[in-house]
């Protein structure tokens, strides 16, 4: 299976079967921390690809699966030699008392699936942590064997397999015990005082002592009639698996079981998903481990009410008591485990002068005390996995549920649940059952006000639900218009002794300067999810190390990370951490971040340009906006738009914050604007880029910035167009074009020409449109630009080919196809539909549609939905044109979703499409809607001439009612 490394991936992926791990979790198990791989991410994608083709040659590659960055292993839990060790060595612990060789049995054939050391020689924490739990699992198993044997006295190489055990773990007593125990019952006393001696002899010098051979060794010397004779009439070992050697008592003999559980809240609301789940994972019939269920979350997230809340619920599932312990994980001195261990032992009847001061001593001791019984142990607010580790039982009649606001993926085997914020419908209910839930219920939109600046976080609503119920002359409305400025809300969340911000105080106590530094800034742009590169130019770091610091915020849950490489904040500890940034980051510093991420976010957008039209980025840019970062590269332009699509809510953030910090230039706001606007044409988008713009307009002439305004105002006259505000779009073209003047403006003004070519191509005003696009075209040639020259001519030979001139609309067609084509890209496929449209008219319907289909494929894989609606409602006249009237229904039904997302024109112009196939069908009926809503559609939006047609259509529909 390759590699050690590799083999270690594959042995992480198995011990969590068809569960997903993300690829921090992979990289943090698999390789050193001490040296970890330049960029771990693509070593993970290296060993994900050499796993599939070595599983292809078994036909079974489908079963690795990428998983949101992370990688999952479809493999059946049942199919793993460490579930059916596991599952073996429970029934025969079942059968243990009441069918011992049949025990016996079970447990030799589950060490035969041991085959050598587990996972021997491969590297990583999660390796470590694993062999080093199946080899105490098979040491476990091998004991209750060895025991089972000297029980039945019938297994002639007991004593060898005996003496190879303690060979093999010199410091396991048990072993040495049964060894002892064995001569004993063979009447070799001498070879059992040997083994006691030489046990005396091998602890004292490693300083520890041998509490259990001291007792054993005191019951032989007093002939103990229950240790049994040669003859063996004992009906069981005196040394057992799950005891220790000195009597224990009877049950009636053990303290009481002790119940520790703090009381449960009696309001106790949602989270009906997470206690089913950990309920199942608790009460499981058969765990064959200890089970150990670890529960992270944001401070404020409600992982100590849910945790007591199920621990009260499973009372009669653990008969044996019921431990909490607080582990202080979010002080600054953290309960040491040893302590812990003592507190634990007190809990559990051991008195004072029996706890040994040694802390392995101490888990030993605990691990022992807990055999056998039916114990939850809940370990809460938990700082490491260190930590928690020496509190864990041996046992698996015990289950330990742990809550921590860290991810605790150090502790092997661990169910791990991530408590996020609650669900909208819970926290209302939450808020409706603290204030009163007729108060809750008579004002609805405030109380959803309320929980969501809350941001849905327990703690958080539970304040404001208290505030409420101790003053009900406040109304709900009140306390949410106190809660929506952000620069008091966390002050509001305060009640007696319950606040929000010392909780989330505390988790920030712990950061070390750069996690405490990286927080502040994240939070400062307002959006919900920053992607890496944004993250890195924002700190001013490497990727890869922003990567490793950013990893670490999320292991502390003050950070998370829905994908690779993307990282978001709560909405209260982005609040949080803006008040930080306000306190300890200078006005300075913050531009300067902004002006770090502005520049990176700009660089990218070019670069995304560029790769979508396939064009060096410098023949597009309309104005100078120089950029220090390089910013982030694509190979496709799928990849580009894709990124473009991702980045709106950054890049509104950034653009908006231009606008407000002098220390910014506007210029690269608006050259982002035109970015985002030269590939997003949706509607919403195109509402969005146009309000960005506006924005940059309006704010360049106090600031002296001309070009900023002129590219901000070309940007929004375009919007408008694309948005179908076609009388709008011509105003703000005009006047920008004035501030287009001289040399260095010449590409923007050819620009915004052809966008006012366009336009009044669009009121079907040809001759308005000829002059604006032949100019726009001849300036792109003077600036050798020959893609931006071939999309003017596409624009300029639709218009003659609607006056008729035939001949010179197919020459700037055919023009524009050469001037445009070759690599893929946005720019090619927009010159084929715009030839198809040309030959369209001069009746070349063969490849007018070979285009057409071409142009759409294209369009669909780059995620571009007006062009889809365009080309498809193309198609669809193409096919009306040629007489195939059914084709041209089924076109402009697969065109219609897309036409009715764009709105506008469009929309119009591919239903009156379909009312005119569908009329030449004889469906009357649907012809007459399709028409009537298109009518509605051009009268909305001022196009006279589209209207007078589609009027002129409805009366021959009319006026022939047999056609």
């Amino acid at each position: 299976m390759g590699r050690s490394q590799q083999q270690a991936f594959l042995a992480m992926l198995l011990a969590h079967p068809g569960r997903p791990l993300t690829a921090a979790r992979l990289a943090e198990g698999i390789f050193d921390e001490d040296n970890p791989p330049a960029r771990p991410r693509s070593v993970l994608a290296t060993h994900a690809y050499r796993l599939r083709r070595t599983l292809r040659n078994h036909r079974a590659d489908h079963l690795l699966v990428t998983v949101d960055g992370g990688y999952r292993l479809d493999v059946p839990a049942e199919s793993l030699d460490s579930v059916a060790f596991d599952r073996l060595v429970a029934r025969a612990e079942d059968l243990r008392t009441t069918d011992r060789p049949r025990a016996r049995d079970l447990l030799t054939r589950a060490l035969a699936l041991h085959e050598g050391e587990p996972l021997a020689g491969l590297p990583g924490g999660h390796a470590v942590e694993l062999r080093r739990h199946l080899a105490e699992r098979r040491a476990d198993a091998l004991e209750a064997k060895l025991a089972l044997d000297v029980d039945l006295g019938d297994n002639p190489s007991c004593l060898v397999e005996l003496d190879q055990a303690v060979f093999a773990h010199p410091f396991r007593e048990r072993f040495r015990a049964l060894l002892m125990l064995e001569y004993h019952l063979a009447d070799r006393p001498a070879e059992a005082r040997a083994v006691y001696a030489d046990a005396r002899r091998d602890y004292r010098t490693e300083g520890l002592d041998c509490r259990e051979l001291d007792a054993l060794h005191a019951r032989i010397r007093r002939a103990d009639p229950t240790l049994g004779t040669a003859t063996r009439p004992v009906g069981r070992s005196a040394v057992a698996h799950d005891g220790p050697v000195p009597d224990r008592g009877t049950d009636s003999g053990r303290s009481p079981a002790p119940e520790q559980l703090p009381a449960p809240l009696s309001d106790f609301t949602g989270r009906q998903s997470a206690v089913a789940e950990l309920t199942t994972v608790l009460t499981r019939p058969d765990p064959g481990a200890v089970v150990i269920s670890a529960v992270n979350g944001i401070g404020g997230a409600g992982k100590t009410s849910l945790a007591v809340h199920v621990a009260h619920a499973l009372r009669e599932h653990f008969p044996d008591g019921r431990l909490h312990l607080d582990l202080r994980g979010t002080r600054a001195d953290p309960l040491d485990p040893a302590e812990a261990l003592g507190l634990l032992l007190t809990a559990l009847g051991v008195a004072d002068r029996e706890i040994p001061a040694d802390p392995a001593e101490r888990a030993a001791l605990y691990r022992t005390t807990v055999a056998g019984r039916r114990l939850l142990v809940l370990l809460d607010n938990a700082a490491s996995a260190e930590q928690t580790a020496p509190l864990l039982p041996g046992a698996r009649t015990c289950a330990v549920l742990v809550t921590s606001r860290v991810w605790l993926t150090g502790l092997p085997g661990a169910h791990h649940l991530h408590l996020d914020a609650m669900e909208p419908a819970d926290a209302l209910d939450l808020l409706a059952t603290v204030t009163g839930r007729d108060r809750a219920e008579a004002e609805p939109e405030a109380a959803t006000a309320i929980v969501t600046a809350c941001g849905l976080l327990p703690l958080a609503v539970r304040v404001a639900g208290s505030r409420l119920a101790a003053d009900p002359a406040q109304s709900l409305a009140g306390l949410a218009s106190a809660l929506a400025d952000e620069r008091t809300r966390l002050a509001e969340l305060t009640h007696h002794h319950t606040a929000v911000e010392p909780v989330l105080a505390l988790s920030h106590a712990r950061l070390n300067p750069a996690q405490a530094r990286a927080l502040r800034l994240l939070a400062l742009p307002d959006t919900p999810v920053l992607a890496l590169g944004p993250a890195a130019a924002l700190l001013d770091r490497a990727p890869e190390r922003t990567r490793e610091l950013l990893e670490t915020l999320v292991d502390l849950n003050l950070l998370n990370s829905p994908a690779a490489d993307r990282y978001g904040l709560h909405d209260l500890l982005r609040v949080f951490a803006r008040r930080r940034s306000a306190d300890e980051d200078t006005p300075a510093e913050v531009s300067a971040a902004y002006a770090r991420l502005l520049g990176f976010c700009l660089a990218t957008a070019r670069n995304a340009e560029a790769t979508a039209h396939h064009v060096e980025h410098t023949r597009r840019s309309l104005i100078t906006a120089e950029t220090a970062a390089p910013g982030r590269t694509f190979g496709t332009v799928e990849e580009a738009t894709a990124w473009l699509r991702d980045q709106t809510d950054l890049h509104r953030a950034v653009i908006l914050r231009a606008c407000q910090d002098p220390a910014l230039p506007l210029a690269q706001a608006a050259d982002l604007a035109d970015k985002m606007g030269s590939i997003l044409f949706g509607r919403d988008h195109a509402t969005t880029v146009g309000e960005l713009a506006a924005r940059v307009a309006e704010a360049a002439p106090a600031r002296g910035e001309r070009d900023a305004e002129a590219l901000a105002r070309s940007v929004r006259g375009s919007m408008l167009w694309h948005a179908g505000s076609y009388a709008a779009a011509g105003e703000e073209l005009r006047r920008c074009l004035p501030l287009c003047a001289g040399a260095a403006l010449r590409r923007l003004r050819a620009n915004v020409l052809q966008l006012l070519g366009a336009n009044a191509r669009v009121l079907c005003d040809f001759e308005a449109a000829t002059g604006p696009l032949e100019e726009a075209a001849s300036l792109f040639h003077q600036l050798d630009d020959e893609t931006a020259e071939g999309l003017a001519l596409g624009e300029l030979g639709y218009i003659h080919a609607r006056c008729g001139h035939l001949a010179r609309a197919r020459a700037a067609g055919e023009r524009c196809a050469e001037l445009t084509g070759g690599e893929v890209s946005i720019s090619s496929s927009v010159g084929s539909y715009y030839l198809a449209r040309i030959l369209h008219l001069c009746g070349d319907l063969a490849r007018a549609l070979e285009r057409a289909e071409a142009a759409l494929a294209r369009f669909r894989s780059f995620g571009m939905p007006a062009f889809q609606a365009a080309t498809g409602g193309l198609i669809a006249r193409i096919h009306l044109t040629a007489g195939r009237t059914a084709a041209a229904v089924r076109a402009a039904e697969e065109a219609l979703p897309q036409a009715r997302r764009v709105g506008g024109m469009l929309e119009g112009t591919v239903l009156r499409t379909l009312g005119q196939a569908l009329a030449d069908l004889g469906h009357r009926s649907r012809a007459g809607a399709c028409l009537r809503q298109a009518l509605e559609h051009f009268r909305r939006l001022n196009l006279d001439a589209e209207a007078a047609g589609t009027e002129q259509l409805l009366g021959v529909l009319i006026e022939c009612p047999s056609r």
